[in-house]
């Protein structure tokens, strides 16, 4: 029969100076040592996972900040277009103004001098109630405050945006199919946003509701269609806010994010239409 090994320990009290001896089995002291590296192994492994945990979400916050980011712009440039396009057509119509006043000031003198009037005459036509440059110059900014508000119409009916601002899933084009179990690839033909099931779904440009329902496998789905031959569509979303033929403004929460149809997730799945063609929503998140 093999003996147990131990080792002694020997303790000594400094102020009595009283000493005890233990004696204790090796296998205890294996054993703590044991368990004191499988502690520094575990709290190791604790901090590696809390690491690239954290990682992971400073990548998922900076994703996000980005797209912000990048949505700010958007609005940002969408903004300067709108003014840079009021200051142009205000400066043609300071232009124009100045040149029709000076054209008429002209064929005033011209009708005035031919008639024997001169300019320092107290005649009322002239200089009193009577002002056709005036009436005219106001007529004109008139006619380019029209032509201002319908280019503003114009920018309002042409989907710029997104729906949505969540982590994008899948984007525009050749995919691998992910309802397919043994792998293969399809078209896809829009963005795929994910979020939350209720999150607000908003239209991205004015127009009218075409189609608002269930529609294979989009699941619930909304088609809005605009002016310039514009069309979107809104898939599985939860619940649907409108009806056919409702007129929407750019901004308008339409529904509310879901799973519905053909879905792995909560998620939008979203299309741009132009002329029955679909296309690539990326080339309408900025203005260039």
């Amino acid at each position: 029969m093999n003996k147990a090994k131990y080792s002694t320990v020997i303790i000594t009290d400094k102020h009595s100076h009283e000493t005890k001896i233990y004696s204790i089995k090796q296998k205890h002291i294996e054993n703590i040592v044991l368990y004191k590296r499988i502690l520094l192994y575990s709290t190791i492994s604790i901090l590696f996972i809390l690491t690239g945990l954290m990682s992971y979400i400073g990548y998922e916050y900076y994703q996000k900040q980005k797209l912000h980011g990048k949505i700010a712009d958007l609005e940002s440039k969408l903004d300067s277009k709108r003014l840079i396009q009021m200051i142009n057509n205000l400066d043609e119509a300071e232009e124009s103004l100045l040149k029709i006043e000076n054209y008429l000031k002209e064929r005033e003198v011209k009708t005035f001098t031919a008639s024997g009037v001169n300019g320092s005459s107290n005649n009322s036509n002239i200089g009193g109630e009577y002002h056709p440059v005036n009436d005219l110059n106001a007529d004109l900014i008139e006619s380019k405050k029209e032509r201002i508000l319908d280019l503003l119409t114009k920018i309002q009916s042409v989907p710029i945006g997104l729906p949505h601002i969540g982590r994008l899933t899948s984007d525009f084009g050749v995919r691998k199919n992910p309802m397919a179990r043994r792998g293969g690839s399809e078209f896809h033909p829009g963005l795929d946003l994910s979020g939350k099931i209720g999150a607000p779904i908003r239209v991205t440009a004015d127009g009218k509701v075409s189609f608002a329902g269930a529609k294979g496998g989009y699941g619930n789905c909304i088609i809005v269609q605009h002016d310039f031959g514009y069309e979107t569509l809104y898939g599985h979303l939860s619940k649907i806010n409108v009806k056919s033929g409702q007129k929407v403004k750019a901004g308008k929460i339409i529904g509310e994010l879901g799973n519905t149809g053909r879905s792995t997730g909560p998620h939008i799945h979203y299309e741009i239409i132009h002329n029955k063609e679909k296309e690539n929503p990326n080339k309408y998140l900025q203005i260039k």
